[in-house]
């Protein structure tokens, strides 16, 4: 998040039901310890992450507290996260 330009925004339904302050507005510098406190209270919404990388987007969508998502990763940036993923102890799984 913090190697790319980036975007990070809650989902539309926790931030009107849960964060009114923070609807529609950039969390990227709030702080990692912010991000999961929010996420750790609110365990039904997303959170949504858009990766910049030359003029493409992705998109990390963090939903449930377990799931994980991507969406067009290209180039480096997939390397960077499947590289991550593994170093993690987890699997990356492509689904079309």
């Amino acid at each position: 998040m913090y190697q790319h330009e980036s975007y990070v925004y809650l989902d539309e339904a926790v931030s009107n039901a849960l964060y009114p302050d923070l609807k529609n507005k950039n969390l990227r510098n709030i702080g990692l310890e912010r991000l999961g406190e929010i996420h750790r209270i609110d365990n039904y919404g997303s959170l949504n992450i858009l990766l910049k990388q030359e003029n493409d987007f992705s998109l990390m969508r963090i939903e449930d507290g377990f799931s994980t998502i991507f969406f067009n990763l290209k180039g480096q940036l997939r390397e960077e996260v499947e590289s991550l993923v593994e170093h993690q102890g987890l699997y990356f799984k492509e689904i079309d």
